[in-house]
Parts: structure tokens; sequence; C-alpha cells
């Protein structure tokens, strides 16, 4: 059985842009990996001095076997983030507009 979701996530405690904009490109892998590309908008932000990596689904998204398949992805978000960004923390929120209905 497939969901609907909505996907919002940021990446915060970036050091500067440089580190903002590998992180995009590492997210930006991960989704493209997961059949993704330009479904979810993402980019690298710097507001005031703090630079974070921001991104949400343009639309809702059906995924199968979303139960499995949600640990695997936020799993697999955190490593593609470590990997040019340790420090950094990361937040999803899952979002399920079929239950507004």
């Amino acid at each position: 059985m497939s969901v609907n979701i909505d996907l919002h996530f940021t990446v915060s405690q970036l050091a500067d842009s440089a580190q903002a904009e590998a992180v995009a490109v590492s997210i930006g892998d991960l989704l493209r990996d997961e059949g993704f590309e330009g479904q979810i908008g993402y980019g690298a932000v710097c507001d005031n001095g703090v630079h974070y990596v921001s991104g949400e689904t343009k639309f809702p998204i059906s995924i199968s076997g979303f139960g499995r398949w949600q640990p695997y992805f936020e799993t697999s978000f955190a490593s593609a983030v470590a990997e040019v960004a340790p420090a950094a923390e990361t937040d999803i929120e899952w979002g399920y507009p079929d239950d507004a209905y």
C-alpha cells in the first residue's frame, strides 16, 4: 500500500556558504538516487549570516511501503549530510495530506 506524503527538511549548524552548498549537493545526490528529482525543491540559504539548507516537496509524493522506507531514508539523509558537515543538525518533518480529508 502506498501513502501520499509531504516532506520538509532543514539542515542547520553549517559553518559557511561553501559547506551549505556541499550539503545541498549531497542531498541532491540522495534525492536523485531515490527518484525524487524535480519533486522536491531545496537549496542553500543564508539568512542574516546563518547558513542552512532547506527543502520541501512541491506536491505530495506517493511512497509504497512508507513505514519501511521512512527509517531508511532518514538514515540515508543523515549520512549524506554527515559526509560533508559532521556537526550539522538535520530536521525532517513528514506531512500526511490525505489525513486532512
